[in-house]
């Protein structure tokens, strides 16, 4: 009777052990997004935040997002299509393609990992702390000059 208890103490620590890992990889990968970029050039975190504090845009910025953004001082900035300013580090910025071709504008559709989310204030855009970059596709679109 005691094997057949510790076999099924066993079995559950097990079952319970395995849903635990399933679990927490899952939670890693949920939080998968797509975005999309433009091909300009990252700036570095060290520029962005030189500029904001002198920037009229930014004139009611929030200040706790700014000292946080401070902490990332060699990683790199980039704006996206969808009005986000993205914060990463230089391996996953090379990741994307950036294209100076005169003539034509490259968007480049990218899925991510959203570490944090954060606010610069009412009004501005949100800035996303990303890893894990990864390029879908890219679109070319002919700029037309009149």
């Amino acid at each position: 009777m005691k094997k057949i208890t510790i076999m099924l103490v066993i079995a559950i620590v097990a079952v319970i052990g395995l849903s635990a890992a399933y679990a927490i990889t899952e939670s890693n990968t949920t939080n998968n997004t797509t975005l999309s970029v433009e091909t300009k050039s990252p700036m570095t975190v060290s520029e962005m935040v030189s500029i904001i504090p002198i920037e009229p845009y930014f004139k009611s910025y929030n200040h706790t997002t700014f000292n946080w953004l401070k902490e990332f001082d060699s990683n790199y900035v980039i704006y996206t299509t969808d009005e986000y300013y993205l914060v990463m580090n230089a391996s996953d910025a090379i990741k994307i393609n950036e294209d100076v071709t005169t003539g034509i504008s490259v968007t480049n559709n990218i899925t991510c990992n959203v570490v944090e989310n954060r606010t610069f204030g009412s009004g501005l855009n949100n800035i996303l702390h990303i890893e894990n970059v990864e390029v879908v596709s890219s679109d070319i679109n002919p700029i037309f000059f009149s």
